[in-house]
This record gives structure tokens, sequence and C-alpha cells, in this order.
């Protein structure tokens, strides 16, 4: 939240008007929903369906609550609350100013954290599972560099050299990533709560862009290497965010600028999450009635609003702020708070606006699962004769699914340079002159050279679609088709993919609904 509406009021109790005012809305364990949210352009995906994140902020019951005061029936009683009224997802702060659950010296050098962090937090992403609730993960805020918080001097000797911060990111952020990557509903991560303020504020440490960016770079490096989570940074003005808003000296968080700190293509956020509050009015206007180009942001990846008042934005209702932002393209919108910690909103405010947006949009907050009616579609666990070579593993597995349930999980286990075909033998209803389609999913971080979707004829010539990796969508559903030329004699001899390492990489890429 902002610096100028800011106070550490304990969550009130949900009305009980509210709890029977709610409505329900449906989702399965093996549906779109529920599944690790991925990107494609300026949208979000589930299980290869559109998600729009229908959201909410629940940053703290009990401040710096894991590791300290965690109760987890309140957390369990309100993200249940927060489904039946349509919240798909919601943004918790994990340290709120860093005085609790992480190991911290003085110098600035992280070692891990508490058990108790561990434990409470082991709670909080089965109680999200349970509830079906996403999480996007708040790991820190300008909060941890105060000067009224015990240990802000060693927050900021953290970020005061790239050995510090490696620190945290070695024994704290990696086992975090670790530990909870396999839970899809540890959707994203915001690597920072408005940091303007720690640029800006004096009382912040006034600590220059060129740390805050290269712990933003470090980090993301981090944690795509490790994982599919999506990054983020929630600045609390978008003229950080942007190269062209009043005052903006250039987009803090872009590709080149975290790429400058750190020279790999993984340095990057997936998506933004600027922050609007009614006082931004005169400077940068209204985000949800323009499109996020308007908002003077690059529209190159999903944008959502981070925080924004539960109350509604000037002059207008939340229900038509989330119909409008939708409307204007944003993926996403979560106003502060569910459980009002300040004045800007509660539980009473958030519901009605987003039960009428799930009750209109009901496929894009919970997208079901869509049949798949492919060909090979490797549904209810059948890998329908497809077979590994040279010790790749195939499975057919709920990880995802571009439709259906399932999907063709090919397992790679390399030391080197390697190829591997996942393929089968004589694929019947294969016909010379037509077009057979594949879709390929691949994680960001592999290495990985290419992928081949491939139709070897009855004279075993090749018809493959060679994909280089860098060419690929990451973490997301590549559609890759295959013309069999009308000249090919038949039947066909094998149809599969080709995957090639270009050098020591253990994990898996997705193949589904071949058609």
């Amino acid at each position: 939240m902002t610096k100028h509406a800011r106070s550490r009021w304990i969550s009130l109790v949900l009305s009980l008007a509210i709890l029977l005012g709610s409505i329900s809305f449906s989702s399965s364990a093996h549906a779109a929903f529920g599944d690790r949210i991925t990107i494609s352009g300026t949208n979000f995906y589930a299980g290869g369906q559109q998600i729009f994140m229908n959201g909410a902020n629940t940053p703290w019951n009990s401040w710096n609550d894991f590791g300290g005061s965690f109760d987890y029936n309140w957390w369990n009683n309100h993200f249940a609350t927060l489904h039946s009224n349509g919240v798909n997802a919601t943004r918790v702060w994990i340290t709120c100013n860093g005085e609790v659950g992480i190991n911290i010296n003085s110098s600035g050098q992280v070692t891990g954290a508490t058990t108790a962090h561990w434990s409470n937090l082991d709670s909080l992403f089965q109680i999200a599972q349970n509830n079906g609730v996403y999480i996007m993960a708040t790991l820190m805020s300008f909060d941890h560099f105060n000067n009224s918080h015990t240990n802000y001097q060693s927050w900021r000797n953290m970020l005061g050299s790239d050995s510090n911060i490696d620190s945290y990111v070695n024994n704290y952020l990696i086992p975090y990533v670790n530990r909870y990557k396999s839970n899809p509903y540890l959707w994203s991560i915001d690597l920072m709560n408005e940091p303007d303020w720690v640029y800006e504020d004096a009382n912040n440490g006034q600590i220059s862009w060129d740390r805050l960016q290269t712990y933003f770079a470090k980090a993301a490096v981090a944690i795509h290497q490790n994982s599919s989570i999506l990054t983020t940074v929630g600045l609390g003005m978008v003229k950080y965010n942007s190269s062209t808003a009043s005052g903006s000296s250039g987009n803090k968080i872009s590709d080149a600028a975290l790429q400058a700190k750190v020279s790999s293509t993984l340095a990057k956020v997936d998506f933004y999450s600027p922050h609007y509050y009614p006082w931004q009015d005169p400077y940068w206007g209204i985000p949800f009635y323009v499109t996020p180009s308007s908002w003077y942001l690059v529209f190159d990846r999903p944008v959502v609003i981070g925080e924004s008042p539960a109350l509604g934005s000037t002059g207008h209702t939340l229900t038509s702020d989330f119909s409008n932002a939708y409307t204007n393209g944003y993926a996403g919108v979560m106003p502060w708070t569910s459980n009002g910690v300040d004045s800007n909103g509660n539980m009473t405010n958030l519901a009605p606006a987003t039960s009428a947006f799930a009750s209109a949009h009901n496929s894009l907050v919970f997208p079901p699962a869509n049949s798949d009616s492919a060909k090979f579609n490797f549904e209810n666990g059948s890998l329908q004769s497809f077979y590994g070579t040279n010790s790749l593993t195939v499975a057919s597995s709920t990880d995802r699914a571009y439709a259906g349930s399932y999907s063709l999980k090919m397992t790679a286990n390399a030391t080197g340079a390697t190829t591997y075909y996942a393929q089968l033998d004589n694929p019947a209803g294969l016909t010379a002159g037509s077009t057979v389609t594949f879709r390929v999913w691949v994680p960001s971080g592999a290495a990985i050279t290419s992928v081949q979707p491939f139709i070897q004829s009855n004279a075993w010539a090749w018809h493959g679609n060679y994909q280089a990796y860098s060419g690929l969508t990451k973490n997301a559903w590549n559609t890759i088709t295959v013309t069999i030329p009308s000249t090919a004699p038949t039947p066909m001899k094998l149809i599969g993919i080709e995957l090639k390492t270009s050098g020591a990489w253990s994990g898996s890429i997705y193949v589904d609904s071949i058609n």
C-alpha cells in the first residue's frame, strides 16, 4: 500500500452478512483452474485457458505472521471466504518488515529462515491449494528499510553489497522456491512492495535504483533457473514502470534495466503490477478506464493492477473498476485489502465487485477443464503407445494440459548435448497432404537447443518443423504444425517429438493435443 495511507491495524473479522451473502463458484481438481499459471502474450493462462486474476490483497492478519503469530484457522476461514466471493488470487506479504522469520545479521548476511517461518508457510500454501486461491507472494517491503524498525540497518546492508544479496538469494530465496515450486497456487513472486519509497524516502535509506535493480535481477534469475513461478515487482507509482509517464526517468524494471545488472535473459519480470491510489490522479490518471499503453506502460506482457483501493477509484465503484480493467486489456485487479488493515476498504467493499465479475465471467475466473478430442490427447493416464528413446522417460501427466487434464511429459536427464525422441510406431489415420498440429510446452532456463515435431513416411522420409529453443515462448504452450507432402507414401512409419539438449540438464517438456 502507499505510504500515504498506512496504519498497522489488526485485521477485521469478516461480517456475518458477507459470509451469509456469499455465492459459490465451482472449480475441479483436474481442471484448468488450479494448474500452474503461464503467460502467452499479454494474458495469463491456466491449463491452456485464459484466466483473469479476480484478486485481492490479504497482506497480513497479524503483522509478520509467518514465524510470528500465525493463526491457521483465520487464514483458512478467510481463504474460504475469498473463494466463495469469486476471488481467485490474493497478494500476501511473506515478511512485513524483516524482524521475524528470516535470519539476517547486522552486516546484512542472510543465513536462512526459522523453523516456524517454514512451518507457517507450509500451512499457508496448503490452505491456498485447499481453498482454490492463488497467491502472489510479496517477499519484502519498503518497511524492511524504515528506520522505525529494529533490523532496518541489516536490510539496508543486505542491499548494499552483491555478496549480501547473494546470501539472501542462495540461503533464503532458492530454498523458498524449491520448497514450494511444486504447488501451482504459488503463482507469482513479488520481489518487493513499493521500492519507490526505498529510493525516495530518507527514512527508508534513499537507496539507489542500482542496488534495487541488482537485487531484482539476481532474484529473478534464481527464480527462473529453479522454477516456473512468475515474477513481478509491485511498484508504487507507474512513473517508475514507464519511460513516458510524467516524472519518469525510465522503466526501472525493464528487461534492459535488469539485464544491465545481470547478463542473463532470465533477469526479467514476467508481468507488471504497478499500484494505483487516488492521490495519483493529477499525475497519471486512473488506470482502469484506459489501456495499459495509455497508462504509460509498454504493453508487451500482462499487466495487473497490484494494489488499488477496495473502496473503488475516484468517482467509480469497484465493480466498474474491475469490469473496465478487463475490457481495457488488464490481466487482473488486486484491491487493497480483503481484511481491512486500513481505511482503504475491506471484504464488505470487495465482495460485491469480485462476485459480480466472477458471475459475469465465471469461466475466465475459474476456467473449467477443456475436453480434449484430439487424436493423441494422453487422457486418463494413457501414453497411447508413445515411448521414449535414449533413456527419455515419458508419462501421461496432470502437471499441465493444453486441453483436458493430461499431457505427454517428456523427462530428460542429460549429462551433455543429447538427442531424445518421444515417438509412436505406425500411427494410424495420418494421410498424405494433411497438416498435423502439436502443442508443446517448454520451461524457462533450460539447456535445450531445439524441439522438432516430426512424421516419417513409409519411405522413411523425414517431415519435421524445427523450432530453436530461443524462439519458443517459455512456460507456455506453443502451437507447431507439420505438413505431410501430398506425394508422401502411406502409411506413416513414425510420429513424434525430437528434443535436443545443449548440455547437462534435468527437466521436462510437455506435448499435448496432437491432431
